[in-house]
């Protein structure tokens, strides 16, 4: 009887998952530890985040776009538009990014790390989120099987949203932005 315990135990909790790691963290925690996973990426991150304006967490980004890391950024294009947006910065640096083009908003802060690790939860990439806001981060590190359910939707909505509708959207945007500027000037 035992003996069938234990195969349906490791049946159920495979070995790869003994070694997962599950943590809660709170705001400035948070973009550390989301810090770190850039950092230690070494092919690729994907990202899918309602909001994003933390400059910490774009400039890693950044980096590790330039150090060769594959980037892919969804995000929302209410958030995008608006003037806190680092998204300028991310398309600057070459950074692959899409817009949600849907009629619904894209609420998720979710990114996907080398296909091991995810941080999810309610923290959305700002720097209210760090330094105003109530929030939760779910971090969950060398958990293969619970980073391939988020992997799978983010593939999903990628490809969703269009590279042809994101740059058309973006391409207005960014009109628009110059047009703001020289009325400024």
């Amino acid at each position: 009887m035992l003996k069938y315990f234990f195969l349906l135990f490791f049946a159920v909790f495979p070995f790869s998952s003994l070694s997962a790691e599950g943590i809660v963290l709170q705001e400035e925690e948070c973009e550390k530890k989301i810090i770190e996973l850039i950092e230690q990426s070494k092919e690729y991150i994907d990202v899918s985040v309602y909001s994003i304006n933390n400059k910490k967490l774009v400039d890693a980004l950044i980096r590790a776009h330039r150090r060769g890391i594959k980037l892919r950024v969804l995000t929302d294009k209410v958030q995008a538009a608006g003037k806190s947006s680092k998204i300028w910065d991310l398309i600057a640096a070459g950074v692959p990014l899409r817009v949600h083009t849907h009629k619904r908003i894209m609420h998720t802060k979710v990114a996907i790390y080398d296909g091991k690790s995810v941080s999810s939860g309610s923290f959305n990439w700002t720097e209210p989120a760090v330094h105003k806001n109530e929030e939760v981060c779910d971090i969950f590190v060398d958990d293969p099987q619970y980073t391939a359910q988020h992997q799978k939707l983010f593939d999903q909505r990628w490809a969703d949203n269009s590279e042809e509708k994101s740059d058309k959207w973006l391409a207005k945007k960014q009109k628009e932005r110059a047009a703001a500027l020289k009325t400024i000037k």
